[in-house]
C-alpha cells in the first residue's frame, strides 16, 4: 500500500462585503486572477487543478484559490452542503442512482431559485471585483457570471445542456464538438475557446516516454499493470467491479494498481477486499493520499508502469482519448457527463466496457485474449497523437493575456 502526504497549501483570504477575512496577506480587490473551486466530487476541481499548476509555472506569483467551503456560510453553505450529500448518495447504485441520474438529466439547468440559495455568499464575494474568477462548475459559472468576469473551465469531453453558461465571460472547452453542442445550447461563439484535453500537467511531462514504454509491453509477453482508479464518489457498483476485475487480473498474473483517492481507512477497507477475493497480494496494491494534489503525483510516479485503465467515463477518459492509455469503462454510467464521455471515446477505439461482476471476474482472461489478437496496441495507438493534451497550459496562457489588461 503506498503512503502518501503534503502539507496543505496556506487558506487565501476572501473579499467580503467590503472588508478582508484574513486566510492570509491575500487581498481579492488586488488580484487580477482568482479562483473557486466547488470542491465536488474529483473530476470539476483537478479539472482546476491543472489549470492552477500551468498558471504558477507560468507566473512567479500563485493564483489565488478560494473554495466553496471557505466562502459560503448560513444558508448558501448549508445549501452547497446538501448539493455534496446529493453527489454521494447518487453513487450508492439501484434506486439511488436512478434517482440521481434522472434528477442530473443532460438537458437539467438549475433553476433561479437553486441558484439564489446556492449562490448569495458567492455573489457578495464578488460584488465589485473587476479581475477574471476562474471557476470549475457550471453552477459556479451560473452564480458568479451576473456579477464579475468569470472564466469557466468545461473541460469534460461531453457537453450536454446543463454545461451551458451563455452569460460566462468565457468558456474553455477541449474539442470543437464540445464548442458546438454548447453554441447550440445558447453560448455565445465569441466567448468560446477551444484548447485541446485538460490532462494533468504533471502527466503531460510523462506522457511521451510512457506511451513509447507502454506499447513494448503491450507487444512482448511480460506482465501489465492494470490501474484501477476510484472516482470522487466511490459509486458502490463501480467498486465492486475494480475489486473483483483487480483480482482477476493478478489471478492471470498480472499486477493491480487500485487508485483510492483519499484517506487511509478506504484504502485499508480496499485491501481487505482484495484478500476476501483471493487477489494474489503481492501483485495488488492500494495507492491512497492526503489530498487530490498528492494523488496526482503519486499517479504521475507510477504512470510509466501503467498499461491500461479501469474507471468510470468521467473526466479520466482524457487519459485514454489523449495519452494513450486503453480504457475499461465501468458501468452503470452516473452523472450527466459519463455517458457521452464513454461513446466519444468508443468511437476513438480507446475504450472498452466493463459491464458486470461477470465481466470484470473475467477481466484477466480477456486481457490476455485482446493482446495476442494486438487489440489493446490499437487501443494505445488509437489514443495517441490525434488530439493535443496541452488544454492546462492554453487556458493559463489565455488568462494571462487577459489579465493584462485587467492589473
Amino acid at each position: 500500500m503506498g503512503i502518501l502526504g503534503s502539507k496543505p497549501r496556506p487558506r487565501p483570504s476572501a473579499f467580503i462585503g467590503g472588508s478582508i477575512i484574513r486566510h492570509s496577506s491575500f487581498d481579492l480587490r488586488k488580484s487580477p486572477l482568482v479562483s473557486v473551486c466547488s470542491e465536488i466530487g474529483r473530476g470539476h476541481p483537478s479539472y482546476l487543478d491543472s489549470v492552477l499548476l500551468a498558471l504558477d509555472r507560468l507566473q512567479a506569483a500563485q493564483t489565488p484559490r478560494l473554495t466553496v467551503p471557505e466562502l459560503c456560510a448560513g444558508t448558501s453553505g448549508l445549501a452547497w452542503r446538501l448539493a455534496r450529500l446529493g453527489y454521494r448518495l447518487g453513487s450508492r447504485g439501484g434506486a439511488a442512482t436512478w434517482f440521481y441520474n434522472n434528477v442530473r438529466s443532460p438537458g437539467a439547468k438549475p433553476s433561479g431559485f437553486q441558484l439564489s440559495l446556492l449562490g448569495s455568499s458567492l455573489r457578495k464575494t464578488f460584488v465589485g471585483y473587476e479581475g477574471i474568477c476562474i471557476v470549475d462548475h457550471p453552477l459556479l459559472a451560473h452564480i458568479l457570471a451576473p456579477v464579475c468576469r468569470v472564466a469557466y473551465l468545461h473541460c469534460e469531453i461531453a457537453a450536454p445542456g446543463l454545461s451551458a453558461v451563455p452569460d460566462a465571460w468565457r468558456t474553455y472547452v477541449p474539442l470543437e464538438a464540445a464548442s458546438r453542442k454548447l453554441q447550440a445550447a445558447g453560448v455565445r461563439p465569441e466567448s468560446i475557446l477551444v484548447t485541446g484535453l485538460v490532462a494533468e500537467p504533471e502527466l503531460v511531462d510523462v506522457a511521451e516516454a510512457a506511451f513509447r514504454a507502454r506499447i513494448g509491453r503491450l507487444t512482448s509477453d511480460q506482465p501489465l499493470t492494470i490501474g484501477f482508479f476510484a472516482s470522487g464518489a466511490e459509486p458502490r457498483p463501480h467498486s465492486l467491479r475494480m475489486v473483483i476485475g483487480a483480482t482477476s487480473v493478478t489471478k492471470a498474473r498480472h499486477k493491480a494498481v487500485l487508485v483510492w483517492g483519499t484517506g487511509m481507512l478506504k484504502a485499508a477497507k480496499v485491501q481487505l477486499a482484495l484478500r476476501r477475493q483471493g487477489a494474489v497480494e503481492e501483485s495488488a496494491r492500494v495507492l491512497w493520499a492526503r489530498d487530490r494534489s498528492s494523488s496526482t503525483t503519486a499517479v504521475a510516479g507510477i504512470f510509466r508502469d501503467l498499461d491500461l485503465m479501469v474507471c468510470a467515463a468521467h473526466e479520466r477518459t482524457n487519459w485514454a482519448v489523449g495519452l494513450g492509455l486503453p480504457m475499461f469503462a465501468l458501468l452503470p454510467h452516473i452523472g450527466p457527463f459519463a455517458r457521452e464521455n464513454f461513446e466519444f471515446a468508443l468511437q476513438q477505439g480507446v475504450c472498452l466496457p466493463l459491464a458486470s461482476p461477470q465481466d470484470a471476474a473475467a477481466l484477466g482472461p480477456t486481457l490476455d485474449a485482446l493482446r495476442r489478437g494486438g487489440r489493446l496496441t490499437s487501443m494505445a495507438q488509437s489514443g495517441w497523437g490525434r488530439h493535443t493534451i496541452t488544454g492546462a497550459d492554453a487556458i493559463a496562457r489565455s488568462l494571462l493575456t487577459a489579465a493584462s489588461t485587467v492589473a
